[in-house]
């Protein structure tokens, strides 16, 4: 570490997303591959993670806590680490069918991560009817937002042509007392001089507080989202649903409707919601619902980089529109808007008060999305080659519904994780968003070969 080096410490949105799990609600994101066979064996897959390690040191780190006055945690290496008990195996049970793949995928993700350990799992899931296997990352909020947890996973992989990586690992001694202590000096000795920058010029003070007003106005005139049967207490039971789509058609879609892929991805969820009230007799004409979408403020060029940089935009979804291809052009005038302003970032305490304890009872949102960019050409891990990709959100709250879209070599895949026991009709959810996307002719009906 250089003299002016400041120590990896949790940032004040990592910290509270930390927080929030303390208090019960789960803070870990999950992305599911497909795989055309399954490496030659565990142990072989433990020792390609392994070697890779260093390409994103967050996967053999630990949080540390200093004693009090030392400030924030700190990420330091584990020195125990040991590879066998974050990459592990498991049988997909009988009949060994993608229903089958999916329960045990939900099985696995429930827990949460143990804290004490690097805040990651990987999850070889062998035995596919058809040769293929799955491939389940867990990795906890306070790690990465989604672009970073791609990144990440993005370090353990290799592209589908030319040579493998064979890099080998290079690890960071922990830091000691002395240079914690010297750290939080340095940080606060930052902090009063970027305050005294900042009074030194008003105008850019002035212009941050203006937007920050904007941004709490806009959130006040979204006004409360509908009462739906949606939004009730969850359980701690899950179900897991895929959707493939086809990302090109989807781009040229979203173009002839004055949109983007997002606003495609958003007027299909808008459908899977108008279906699973229509089938509970809660549709109305002119019901719009409200979905919190996660908007990145990462810098492109920082996408492997940890730690959070993720807003959120609240999105009207006109649920009581018949018509998929209006229901995309009302999306894309809204979203438009909306990007007028920088995402909203619930950072402080405040915050982490309102999402442990109220967010059972928000009337905010009614649902969650989360679209994300993968790779935009196929990859391969220990020489098998990665079919699809798919993104399992979390549900929380009173929030029982999350969609997940992430694109991956062409492919527009969507993963709709439900609370079981609140929506044990998710199925009409899954149906409703695969007729939407049909009718906008982006639907995949078959499997990648």
């Amino acid at each position: 570490m250089g003299e002016h080096e400041l120590l990896d410490r949790l940032s004040p949105l990592d910290l509270s997303n930390l927080r929030v799990e303390e208090r019960g609600l789960p803070m870990h994101v999950a992305a599911l591959a497909i795989l055309d066979h399954a490496p030659p064996s565990l142990t072989v897959l433990q020792g390609i993670v392994e070697r890779r390690l260093h390409r994103a040191p967050r996967l053999h780190q630990v949080l540390y806590r200093p004693q009090p006055g030392l400030g924030p945690p700190v990420w330091v290496d584990d020195p125990s680490f040991d590879v066998r008990a974050h990459v592990r195996a498991r049988p997909v049970p009988e009949p060994r069918d993608e229903a089958a793949l999916l329960r045990l995928c939900a099985e696995l993700n429930q827990p949460p991560l143990d804290l004490s350990r690097p805040l990651w799992q990987m999850w070889l899931l062998t035995g596919l009817a058809d040769g293929r296997c799955g491939l389940l990352i867990r990795l906890h909020h306070v790690v990465a937002d989604g672009i970073a947890a791609l990144g990440m996973l993005g370090a353990v992989l290799d592209p589908d042509s030319g040579p493998p990586v064979t890099d080998q690992p290079a690890w960071t001694p922990v830091p000691g007392v002395t240079a914690l202590a010297a750290d939080q000096l340095g940080r606060l000795a930052r902090s009063l001089r970027h305050l005294a920058i900042r009074l030194s010029h008003p105008g850019a003070l002035v212009a941050l507080l203006r937007r920050s007003a904007r941004q709490a106005a806009q959130l006040a005139r979204e006004g409360r989202a509908p009462r739906v049967s949606l939004n009730v207490p969850v359980s701690s039971r899950r179900r897991l649903l895929l959707i493939r789509a086809d990302l090109e058609r989807a781009r040229a879609v979203a173009h002839a409707h004055g949109g983007t892929v997002n606003d495609v991805v958003l007027a299909a969820v808008a459908g899977g919601a108008r279906s699973l009230l229509r089938s509970r007799g809660e549709l109305r004409p002119g019901l719009v619902l409200k979905a919190s979408v996660a908007a990145s403020v990462r810098d492109p060029s920082d996408r492997r980089a940890a730690g959070n940089r993720v807003g959120v935009m609240v999105v009207p979804l006109p649920a009581g529109e018949a018509d998929p291809g209006q229901r995309l052009v009302t999306i894309a005038a809204a979203t438009a808007r909306r990007k007028r302003l920088p995402p909203y970032q619930p950072v402080g305490r405040l915050a982490q008060r309102w999402m442990a304890g109220v967010m059972s009872r928000q009337r905010l949102v009614n649902l969650l999305v989360s679209n994300l960019p993968g790779p935009a050409a196929p990859v391969r891990l220990g020489g098998a080659r990665v079919l699809e990709m798919f993104q399992i959100g979390v549900v929380q709250g009173n929030l029982t519904v999350s969609v997940g879209v992430i694109s991956y070599a062409g492919q527009l895949n969507f993963g709709i994780v439900a609370d079981s026991a609140a929506v044990p009709d998710v199925g009409s959810f899954a149906g409703g968003v695969s007729d939407a996307l049909a009718q906008l002719g982006v639907l995949v009906t078959a499997q990648s070969p």
